[in-house]
């Protein structure tokens, strides 16, 4: 008994040394059987991807799982690899025991993933699939699914990255404009960010569709969902650039696109690389889907040589350049990319490449410029998700910006770099502030981060202590399960971001003992009521982000006197501590929407070399005085005397009194400032102008200093003001020469904007464009004297809006109109006693010419009878119209009229200038009681462009369109117009519209419209309803 149980212990002892010996083998024979498993899975990977459009959409979710986790082991393999090479010795057993154990952890999930990867490799065609269709067959069988009214109301382009969905749709819309095949085509590019709103603007911009500020979602979606169902055909396409959406929280009927059985005309082709995005985004509709097959190897060669038009050393489809194309797998961005970046390199530099034809090696190696390198290496450890330029910019400061001198020469450098790395074809953008690596690219990029930057990401495992040792830049994003040690074993690590959906996630005390090389910090999603003690050792921490964080101490920041960059973007905090003015290097500090209480005096001022800083939704209980007590918050003059500060956004001062008459930023090349109560803390305009905001209860002295800021602003909000009557003279700001927009607001004092004066006349204006008027009850004139007015004056104005204002009389005289040229949107509204808004002085009988403008809106106006009126009018001047002969608007294409109540006629009866309002696409016409017709005879026949009209509740409306047959007993002369929308509601003196020739659409809507009203009749009733709708057509609507 006792020898049986010593044999056996015996043979598990020779078990247990042998697995041992077998992790003692050489390292090289260890990491050369490794590298070749690597490489073998690798190219099954490669086979299962060109097969991958094969079946349906679980076998593509299953071989798309089995892809993912094949580069999740290869990127282990090679990080492993690359970490271990060239290390150790024959003798040092520990570390060869170490190699031998992980490697043989790691060939055992390649074995079994080898395995699955045949047994997909396995599985058959779909019985229909007859091999890849070149992209011209594909784009032409599109084409012809869209032509089709009767199968699929959706198609779809579904394409893995890289292989070109958006050139795809931008050829089928090319070609759809070219042949007519709709008679609208509405094209909506979509990001991950995109939202409901911004899509219905977009396709309300497309379709000329006019939405209220204060209109809700519901509205918006009815609206357009009308005005889609008033084409016969259209097509409506939805790129889904970044493969990102949720089909389940992007709902396109919400939008307002009408599904099948609401209108067959409409054709909708979504395009994304997201399959479940395209089956799913329309609920239960049929969808047609269109998989786009990588490039064949003809078209490959193709793109390649368009883009790199260089000598190649031969023809000879065994050349170098027939391998590099080979290599980039058919994917349309990385064949352009490498072509890219090849462009005229010659033959010496193909030849180079000879030797290492891989994605990953050409990329790296064409890449020539190595800061254009580094950034897509930064973009690329951020994740295949978008980033914005706000992070990049705080990412650069890991070495890229080692030879900025200032903030904006970072910025310039910035955008230079992601401009270089579009030209490559790199990056795409969704045209504001994000930008994404193509999906293609972004796998290769992350090879190359690995090897030449020591990068990994880090989500559901932490890897073994030698895989992180080495590493450059990491990214961890902490989930459920997700173990963090208790030091990070990095001592070369440059830039850490660090983030988690579980805020009360605690990051350990020693977290950052071995990491005192770190330049670059992001913290993002934490509750911190304290930061982990190690936070201090970080002496070469040059930018710090701390975002979506609640924060409670944060004094030792002040340690960290290498700061350049602080950011605590949306982290919330209510004092910033005394010691942040230890930060004597600090260059930018945001604070926007963090609602920061307290900031001690003599904190800012400690900031010397600040250039930049950020308080929209933060600070703004700024001190009247400067004041050494503990307890009293910093004051402004602390900002003024910094001499780097070049910038500053949402600077909120509720209470004026906080700042000194003498106050006056000399250095600042832009800011958004508001100065009392009335303006909230954020700025819903443009940033890159200088923007002031008053409401000021003191007047303003020769000396002050927001006088001297006035000379320079550019966007200029006034509101209530000691002493203003005249802005341009009370003011004596040198004529404004820079402001481009300016609003001013509930103020009783303004009586007029500007006046002229024979003896020295200013350039009052010379760059304004906006100008608005809003409340203002004691206005006389926007300008008095105009004649004395150089030419320059308000030479640029496009964009006039005057609501609830005083004025008496007209707005303008003919003389400061022809100074006017560029004059393109008029709004006036809620004006009392306006009665013209140009008044033509003078026995001058001349057109007035309006070249620019292409919107009036004029709404409750009661005393309002002309546009244009004389000074001595004469009798057939009088009667309330609102253009006669004098006027000649050849651009004009949006008109709306409401609660205009005097007016009886929109043109007079012998309107016949050339080419004047033919252009018109939307009319407008509500609640003008005395109104009688909208369009006399010479208006009716030049319509040519007009799509919407709308006339409801005028009670006195007799006719539409005033033209006579030829026996001239009726109306109804043959009219054509491109209408898609007619509304005609509440006019109980309608006579006759005038509906004739080109209203055949409408017709059809309105058969159809009225058919489904009979349907729900009795059946008694619908024979009667059947001949009342024939007779309203005939007698009525003259169809």
């Amino acid at each position: 008994m006792e020898r049986r149980y010593i044999g056996t212990v015996s043979q598990n002892m020779a078990v247990a040394i042998t697995r041992q010996l077998s992790n003692l083998m050489s390292n090289k024979i260890i990491l050369e059987n490794l590298d070749n498993e690597r490489k073998d899975l690798l190219e099954q990977r490669q086979k299962v991807q060109e097969n991958l459009t094969y079946g349906e959409f679980e076998e593509f979710q299953t071989r798309s799982s089995w892809l993912k986790r094949v580069d999740d082991i290869a990127a282990q393999v090679n990080a492993f690899l690359i970490d271990y090479e060239g290390k150790g010795t024959c003798t040092n057993f520990m570390w060869r025991y170490k190699v031998g154990k992980k490697s043989t952890k790691m060939r055992k999930n390649m074995s079994q993933l080898h395995e699955e990867g045949k047994a997909l490799l396995s599985l058959k065609p779909a019985k229909d699939y007859k091999g890849p269709k070149s992209r011209n067959d594909t784009i032409n069988d599109i084409i012809e699914a869209l032509k089709n009214p009767d199968l699929f109301q959706t198609v779809g382009v579904w394409g893995l990255g890289g292989v070109g969905t958006s050139s795809v749709v931008d050829q089928v819309v090319e070609i759809a404009n070219d042949k007519k095949l709709f008679g609208s085509v509405v094209f909506i590019k979509l990001t991950e960010k995109s939202t409901v709103k911004d899509v219905q603007e977009d396709i309300a911009r497309e379709l000329i569709v006019h939405f209220d500020e204060n209109e809700t979602p519901a509205k918006r979606r009815n609206k357009l969902r009308q005005r889609i169902k008033n084409e016969d055909k259209i097509l409506v396409i939805v790129d889904d650039m970044w493969g990102e959406l949720n089909p389940q929280e992007f709902n396109l009927e919400e939008i307002g696109i009408p599904l099948v059985e609401e209108h067959k005309g409409c054709k909708l082709l979504l395009a994304s690389g997201n399959l479940n995005f395209i089956q799913n985004v329309k609920g239960d509709t049929m969808v047609k889907v269109f998989r786009l097959e990588v490039l064949e190897g003809d078209e490959a060669r193709s793109l390649f040589d368009k883009v790199d038009s260089g000598e190649a050393p031969d023809s000879d489809p065994s050349s170098i350049v027939a391998e590099i194309v080979k290599s980039c797998a058919g994917l349309t961005s990385l064949t352009f990319s490498i072509a890219k970046a090849l462009e005229n390199k010659g033959r010496v530099a193909l030849l180079k490449l000879k030797e290492s034809i891989s994605p990953d090696k050409l990329l790296s190696d064409c890449l020539e410029n190595e800061e254009l390198k580094s950034l897509l290496l930064l973009l690329t450890i951020r994740g295949r998700r978008a980033i914005n330029r706000y992070s990049i910019f705080i990412d650069m400061w890991t070495g890229l910006f080692e030879n900025v001198e200032t903030l904006d020469a970072g910025r310039n450098k910035r955008d230079s770099l992601i401009s270089g790395l579009k030209a490559y074809g790199l990056l795409v953008e969704d045209g504001k502030e994000n930008v994404k690596i193509d999906d293609s690219i972004w796998h290769i990029a992350y090879l190359i981060a690995q090897k030449d930057q020591q990068a990994l990401m880090i989500s559901t495992g932490w890897p073994a202590e030698e895989l992180t040792r080495g590493l450059a830049f990491c990214n961890i994003n902490i989930v459920s399960g997700l173990q963090i040690p208790e030091s990070l074993q990095c001592p070369n690590l440059k830039q850490l971001v660090i983030s988690t959906d579980t805020p009360s996630v605690q990051v350990p005390d020693s977290f950052f003992e071995e990491t005192e090389n770190l330049k670059v910090l992001h913290f993002v999603g934490f509750d911190f009521s304290k930061l982990p003690n190690s936070f201090v050792m970080l002496k070469n921490l040059e930018a710090l982000f701390i975002n979506r964080c609640k924060l409670v101490d944060i004094t030792n920041f002040g340690e960290h006197t290498n700061l350049r960059v602080l950011s605590l973007l949306t982290s919330s905090i209510e004092q910033l501590p005394a010691q942040i003015g230890q930060l004597q290097k600090l260059l930018f500090l945001d604070l926007r929407d963090t609602f920061l209480k307290v900031i001690p005096s003599d904190v800012l001022s400690k900031l010397t070399r600040l250039e930049e800083i950020y308080l929209r939704n933060s600070f703004s209980k700024w001190e009247t005085e400067i004041s050494t007590n503990e307890n009293k918050n910093a004051s402004l003059e602390e900002l003024a005397n910094l001499d780097h500060l070049a910038y500053i956004e949402d600077l909120c001062v509720p209470d004026p009194q906080a700042w000194p008459a003498e106050l006056f930023f000399r250095k600042l090349k832009l800011y958004t400032i508001f100065i009392g109560d009335k303006w909230g803390q954020k700025h819903d305009g443009d940033y890159g102008l200088k923007t002031l905001k008053l409401k000021l209860n003191r007047k303003l002295q020769p000396e002050d200093g927001i006088k001297k800021m006035l000379k320079s602003v550019e966007v200029l909000y006034l509101d209530e003001m000691i002493d203003v009557r005249n802005v341009l003279s009370d003011l004596d700001c040198d004529g404004f020469p820079h402001l481009q927009s300016l609003v001013i607001q509930n103020n009783a004092e303004i009586n007029c904007i500007a006046t002229g004066s024979s003896h020295d006349p200013p350039d009052a204006f010379p760059n304004l464009e906006y100008l608005t008027l809003n409340n203002l009850n004691n206005l006389e004139h926007i300008c008095h004297g105009d004649q004395y007015l150089t030419e320059k004056s308000f030479f640029k104005l496009r964009v006039l809006k005057v609501h609830n204002c005083v004025v008496k009389g007209s707005l303008f005289s003919n003389s400061m109109i022809k100074g006017l040229p560029h004059l393109a949107e008029v709004e006036v509204s809620e004006c009392e006693f306006i009665n013209a808004i140009v008044l033509m002085e003078g026995a001058e009988n001349s057109i007035m010419e309006f070249l620019e403008l292409c919107s009036l809106t004029l709404r409750v106006l009661p005393s309002l009878i002309s546009f244009c009126l004389r000074e001595k009018p004469s009798s057939s001047t009088l009667t309330p119209t609102l253009f006669h002969d004098q006027l000649h608007c050849p651009n004009l294409e949006i008109m709306m009229i409401s609660k205009v109540s005097k007016l009886t006629t929109i043109w007079n009866e012998e309107y016949d200038v050339p080419d004047s309002f033919t252009k018109l696409k939307i009319v407008e016409i509500t609640e003008c009681e005395k109104l009688k017709t909208v369009f006399p005879p010479r208006i009716s026949s030049n319509l040519d462009n007009l799509k919407i009209l709308d006339v409801r509740d005028c009670s006195s409306m007799t006719s539409i369109f005033t033209l006579m047959r030829q026996d001239k007993k009726q109306p109804g002369l043959q009219l054509t117009f491109p209408m898609t929308s007619i509304s005609l509601l509440h006019l109980p003196r309608l006579e006759y519209v005038c509906v004739t020739v080109g209203f055949e659409n409408l017709k059809r809507k309105f058969e159809e419209e009225w058919d489904k009203g009979i349907s729900t009749l009795p059946p008694p009733r619908r024979d009667e309803a059947k001949k009342m709708m024939k007779k309203y057509m005939e007698d009525f609507l003259n169809m």
